[in-house]
């Protein structure tokens, strides 16, 4: 029978060991954003400075792709994503645009992009997609306007 408790029997417990990884708001509680240990903060955007959902974003329109490609495949046969590759290739080749030198209109029916609007709807020739610059930035532009 055991009525006397053993030697490292605690008395006390304390939640508030490490002083440098508590909450401000509430002492007794870990801090998890200080702490960043995997739980809060996953490893691979330890690893290389990057957001997980950054490469997610940036593929976005592909991998959409590639997933309507693969439920066309599965629901009409191979022949299905082929002709519609096939036509996209073919549209993305033709510099035939009667509206205008900026118009993708085939394109965007291709892609099913008819009905919506993005960024380079409203801000054509900006060199802005998806509100990212590609090729030239701003600096690069007035330093090539000024001949620096």
């Amino acid at each position: 029978m055991n009525i006397v408790p053993q030697g490292n029997f605690k008395s006390q417990v304390s939640t508030d060991q490490d002083k440098t990884t508590l909450s401000s708001v509430v002492p007794s509680l870990p801090d998890t954003l200080r702490q960043q240990e995997g739980g809060a903060v996953p490893l691979s955007s330890q690893m290389n400075d990057r957001h997980p959902l950054e490469s997610k974003l940036k593929h976005w329109e592909t991998t959409q792709r590639q997933r309507q490609m693969e439920q066309y495949r599965q629901i009409f046969g191979i022949a299905e994503p082929m002709k519609r590759t096939m036509e996209l290739e073919i549209v993305n080749r033709t510099d035939f645009n009667p509206l205008s030198a900026d118009s993708s209109m085939h394109r965007d029916i291709l892609l099913n992009k008819d009905c919506s609007i993005d960024w380079e709807d409203v801000y054509p020739g900006t060199g802005l997609q998806s509100g990212s610059m590609v090729g030239d930035d701003v600096h690069s532009k007035i330093e090539r306007q000024l001949g620096i």
